[in-house]
């Protein structure tokens, strides 16, 4: 059984011996390579007879499904998979696994240190201490206590559930825009339900853990960011292609945003050399990284890996096929 890990090459930099190990015991005779990505052409050499795929950023297209006549399973090696290629998976017969709500925790509280940190101006503090040797409390304006102000979600799941309960501690009146929150469960979790419209005239705070979709492409982009009226702190947690990047930049310059919160770009190697959101005071950047902790790496190591020995082992009833 030839198994293929392959990622970006950053992603490729962590230690994966655990996870070849696992496979190695319970899957005898395992060949299991790994590979860095660089280009579509080179990934359908690296596929050549390879049975199981694990990746969690490289586009699987049509293209790649059919220039891999072998491949029998693709374990998604994160929550995400909108760089699968589910119908082509389908029309080939590949299994597409992926690890859901590994890291819902470890998100919602990152979600809320971008909060705490944009609606206190830290950044701008800090930079004023740590740039100009200046100890003024009065350097900034326009802060706010939490309490009572409206914090606006789009997007609901388990990951915005957890935001609204931290974010409703802080006293914080949270309403969301889904169509997949009922009138009862809004109840159960002392939310409000929104259309999109109306969240934004009255949001302070607009957090966005949508999934990706063709229709959520772009969907924060110039025409919603001008119809906001009360200069928001905007926050993207979902995926980087919801956002139309120099759109945010416009409206951060434009004041129709306070400030600004993302953990993901519109590409997952960004060139930051040219990017239109750095350098700024009321712009907060991390580098995907709200998933990330000791307790999140290892139980996706684990449940990936477990997605792998159960195909592998004829136990599909395990399995959640997406593109099944």
């Amino acid at each position: 059984m030839k198994i293929l890990f392959c990622d970006y090459p950053q992603e490729m930099e962590q230690d994966f011996s655990w996870q070849q190990q696992r496979l190695q015991e319970q899957v005898p005779g395992a060949q299991i390579r790994l590979a860095a990505y660089r280009s579509q052409e080179q990934l359908l050499q690296e596929l050549q007879h390879i049975k199981i795929l694990q990746t969690a950023f490289i586009p699987m297209t049509r293209e790649v499904f059919a220039g891999a006549p072998e491949l029998q399973m693709i374990s998604v090696n994160a929550a995400g998979y909108g760089n699968i290629d589910l119908q082509a998976a389908r029309d080939f017969g590949v299994t597409v696994t992926n690890v859901s709500d590994y890291c819902s925790e470890e998100v919602a509280e990152h979600t809320m240190a971008l909060l705490l940190a944009l609606a206190r101006h830290l950044k701008a503090y800090d930079m004023q201490v740590v740039r100009q040797h200046s100890w003024k409390f009065q350097a900034e304006n326009n802060l706010h206590r939490l309490s009572g102000r409206c914090l606006a979600l789009f997007g609901w799941g388990h990951i915005s559930r957890r935001v609204a309960a931290l974010a409703r501690a802080f006293g914080l009146k949270v309403a969301v825009v889904s169509r997949h929150l009922t009138a009862e469960e809004a109840a159960v979790h002392h939310v409000v339900r929104m259309r999109g419209w109306e969240a934004l005239e009255c949001a302070d705070i607009l957090v966005n853990h949508m999934q990706e979709a063709p229709s959520n492409y772009h969907y924060f982009n110039r025409e919603l960011f001008c119809r906001m009226k009360r200069a928001p702190i905007f926050i993207n947690m979902g995926r980087g292609s919801a956002v139309a990047e120099a759109d945010l930049a416009e409206a951060l310059d434009r004041h129709w945003l306070s400030a600004a919160g993302l953990d993901v770009l519109a590409a997952e190697e960004p060139d930051l050399t040219c990017c239109p959101l750095l350098g700024r005071d009321n712009v907060i950047l991390t580098p995907h990284a709200a998933f990330f902790s000791e307790e999140s790496v290892q139980e996706l190591a684990a449940r990936s890996v477990q997605h792998m020995v159960d195909f592998v082992h004829g136990h599909r009833d395990r399995l959640h096929d997406l593109a099944g």
